[in-house]
């Protein structure tokens, strides 16, 4: 990408071929003691532009290299990027979202439907060593529903659902201190829970406990409830629910049939690459990256 300035206008190449040519200057840039000055975004346009642009802003998902703007120097692109490893590069990539462990994400969605509710999850997900939350409901600085994955070892680990901090049901398999990716279904109705898997097997509290659970969730649900993948806000206390760590590993999540694209969030945690996840080798040890030069 390249701005040339010509003597009575300015052309903007990609490839070294224009798609651009401003011939007015002066009408579209702010003149900066004597120079014209103006902002240029690459990858995306910046929020907050729906008064002045159409709403169609599909950023770039992708790495860019050799970064040279302008000839900046020590202040430059280069060193800002090198400086922040969330602008780091994976060295190679998978399809999937790779949460970090440092953050998640915030969706609004309304799980009502003719009178009643229904929570259908669709994971699929690649976990590292550690144990996180995958999925939370929370309403009122509660967490009535989430979804979690509790490592006890280097090869022993499971899949927990909470209801209102209390687990009604546990799955274990193998494949989640594997580098295979485990394929995870959960459906909630007012009456009932199922959860199942590939290679797993499933348990769940006694039949009493749980419709007592359900009961206290169907009378939440009845109102609305913010959504969380990867984790809880900070701003939960910690006795609220058994697990309060952030997910680290891979995932691909389908909501109620909405497969969710992370850069659609209401909010997301700048180390969450929404279209890209690293492979096996570097998810379940450092992440290796490399800066965009």
């Amino acid at each position: 990408i390249s701005v040339d300035e010509l003597k009575s206008s300015i052309s903007v190449k990609i490839s070294k071929e224009a798609v651009m040519s401003i011939n007015s200057p002066e009408s579209l840039f702010t003149s900066v003691n004597g120079k014209l000055e103006t902002k240029v975004y690459i990858a995306g346009l910046p929020n907050r532009t729906e008064n002045i642009i159409k709403p169609i802003n599909p950023r770039l998902d992708g790495c860019i290299r050799g970064w040279n703007l302008m000839n900046q120097g020590p202040s430059g692109v280069k060193e800002v990027i090198q400086e922040k490893k969330s602008k780091h590069c994976f060295v190679h990539v998978e399809r999937g979202s790779f949460f970090s462990g440092a953050g998640l994400a915030h969706f609004i969605i309304d799980y009502r439907d003719s009178g009643s509710w229904t929570v259908d999850l669709k994971m699929n997900i690649r976990p590292s060593s550690s144990t996180g939350v995958l999925f939370a409901l929370v309403y009122n600085k509660t967490v009535p529903l989430s979804v979690a994955v509790i490592t006890k070892g280097e090869e022993d680990a499971n899949l927990q659902v909470f209801l209102d901090g209390v687990s009604v049901a546990t799955l274990d398999s193998l494949m989640l201190c594997y580098p295979d990716r485990l394929t995870v279904h959960l459906n909630i109705t007012p009456t009932e829970i199922q959860i199942s898997a590939n290679s797993s097997t499933v348990s769940y509290i006694k039949s009493d406990a749980l419709q007592e659970a359900l009961e206290l969730l169907n009378r939440i649900m009845q109102i609305p409830v913010s959504t969380y993948v990867g984790g809880i806000p900070d701003d939960i206390p910690l006795p609220t629910t058994p697990v309060s760590a952030f997910y680290h590993g891979c995932m691909d999540i389908t909501v109620n049939d909405r497969q969710l694209d992370f850069d659609e969030a209401l909010s997301k945690h700048n180390s969450i690459k929404s279209h890209s996840c690293p492979p096996v080798s570097q998810t379940h040890h450092d992440v290796a990256h490399f800066p965009r030069e």
